[in-house]
């Protein structure tokens, strides 16, 4: 279950936007979009043809994720913990996880714009992700502060901060036949602040929240009227799994 909250407070919990990657084409051009959709930065081409042409097509090819990105672990504990073996990196299984999230998110949807093929055409879109970041969780550092949370006052969960692992990723949509961009997105989630919960144990449990909170969302961003605000996900849950 996840907490309402204004967005105010929700913004102020949730991850900072990450500067963008050479992924991201024409980054000078993004724009914030946390307000309306449930992605941080967005852009749109600015070439009318381009952007009439892809808004035709109605199929959709989703490319395996690249990891050409990725940049470093760069939280203190999750470094030591994979250091000491304590922690494995999957940034592989993690790519592929989230491609399998966003085709799952448009095959489940009652009424998704795009339907899904297995290759590119020359009548279909190929969307292209990119893994930014992949800090896990720290389940050590969670475990101690679980012992706090308990021996000392339930709002000591709000010092988790160091534990928490976070995922940005960025995203593109291209013409398979052109292969021109007219469409990106880029966003950075961190681990939901939460009392207790088993994701806090598992070092890419909250990432796996976080990957079906962009799948579901950018499928309905597809298909939402002209306007209409697509939420964000909240940086509170009180679900334990």
């Amino acid at each position: 279950m996840a907490l309402p909250a204004c967005s105010s407070t929700n913004r102020m919990l949730k991850a900072k936007p990450l500067g963008l990657s050479p992924f991201f084409e024409q980054p000078w051009l993004a724009e914030d979009a946390r307000e309306q959709l449930g992605f941080q930065k967005v852009w749109t081409t600015p070439d009318r043809k381009v952007l009439a042409d892809g808004m035709k097509k109605r199929k959709l090819y989703i490319a395996p994720v690249t990891l050409a990105y990725l940049r470093p672990v760069n939280k203190a504990l999750a470094q030591q913990e994979i250091t000491h073996g304590g922690v494995q990196r999957r940034e592989n299984e993690i790519a592929m996880r989230l491609r399998e999230e966003f085709i799952a998110a448009f095959r489940r949807s009652p009424g998704p714009l795009y339907r899904i093929v297995e290759k590119p055409g020359k009548d279909s879109l190929t969307l292209k992700m990119a893994l930014i970041e992949l800090n896990p969780t720290s389940p050590k550092g969670n475990a101690a502060m679980t012992v706090l949370k308990f021996a000392v006052t339930p709002f000591a969960a709000m010092a988790g901060w160091f534990t928490r692992g976070n995922m940005a990723i960025e995203g593109k949509i291209v013409d398979s036949k052109s292969h021109r961009t007219f469409f990106q997105f880029a966003d950075n989630e961190s681990d939901k602040l939460t009392f207790l919960s088993v994701r806090d144990y598992q070092p890419y449990g909250h990432a796996v929240n976080t990957m079906r909170d962009w799948a579901v969302h950018f499928e309905q961003m597809t298909r939402a009227p002209r306007g209409m605000k697509v939420g964000d996900a909240s940086a509170i849950t009180l679900h334990p799994n």
